[in-house]
């Protein structure tokens, strides 16, 4: 059983470094990049950059997903995870994952201790330690965060629409009757992806509760310190070809 990381890629200065860092991890890595994000990366047999359309007006990066979805060959009984470009793991990590066998596994996470430079941050908690199922809600569990079997990964589109029903708001369609309307609700982050996952395999979720991704790990601004939060086997991955100190990222402005 492999494990299959998509990564929507727009940080090109980091492309060197995250090629070290998921080559190592021995999974296969898909950098999704649109024609504008293009960056050349080596030939290996665990780094498989793959073009994607570029984002039209309105779209998010879940579009990415979906289409990669649509075009790849995906892997039924694999693991697929999404995650940002600036996130990590632990050491170790990978190896539990391989062992699991449920449709959805979730871990907890680190994610710094500052908020994006230049915005107000609304997302997940810079701490999510998950022990509970009553916790796969929307701004608590990040991307990054959940793994789901390739069947899930083909059957549950990230950016396609939820269903609701609201009873009693149809067009009657019987004397004194009055269906229930069926609408459209758009997901238009990573929240929404856990949830509908939750209600779909409520009994086929693995929490990970001592196992961490180090979000946003590679985000410029975001961690102060990280003696607080890191277990004493985390060996942090390097910064290649980059003087973090003196590189500003705009994707949070």
């Amino acid at each position: 059983m492999n494990i299959h990381i998509l990564i929507p890629f727009y940080r090109k200065k980091l492309a060197k470094t995250l090629t070290y860092y998921w080559e190592q991890q021995q999974v296969f890595w898909y950098p999704l990049m649109a024609p504008s994000d293009y960056v050349e990366f080596p030939k290996t047999k665990w780094v498989r950059p793959t073009m994607v359309s570029e984002l039209k007006k309105g779209d998010n990066c879940f579009v990415k997903i979906d289409e990669f979805r649509d075009t790849q060959k995906i892997i039924a009984d694999d693991y697929y995870g999404v995650a940002c470009d600036e996130t990590i793991y632990e050491p170790g990590f990978m190896d539990v994952l391989r062992q699991q066998t449920a449709k959805v596994v979730v871990c907890s996470s680190y994610r710094g201790d500052k908020t994006p430079p230049g915005g107000i941050y609304t997302g997940p908690p810079t701490v999510c330690v998950v022990t509970s199922l009553s916790q796969l809600k929307r701004n608590i569990i990040g991307m990054g965060q959940y793994f789901v079997k390739g069947e899930v990964f083909k059957e549950v589109p990230y950016a396609g629409d939820g269903i609701k029903s609201i009873p009693g708001s149809g067009i009657p369609t019987h004397k004194g009757g009055r269906p229930a309307k069926t609408i459209k609700i758009a997901r238009d982050d990573d929240g929404h992806y856990i949830v509908e996952l939750k209600r779909r395999y409520p009994n086929d979720i693995v929490l990970m509760t001592n196992w961490y991704s180090f979000a946003n790990y590679l985000q410029f601004g975001r961690w102060n310190t990280t003696n607080a939060c890191i277990k004493p086997n985390w060996e942090l991955p390097k910064y290649i070809d980059i003087n973090i100190e003196k590189e500003k990222d705009t994707l949070h402005l």
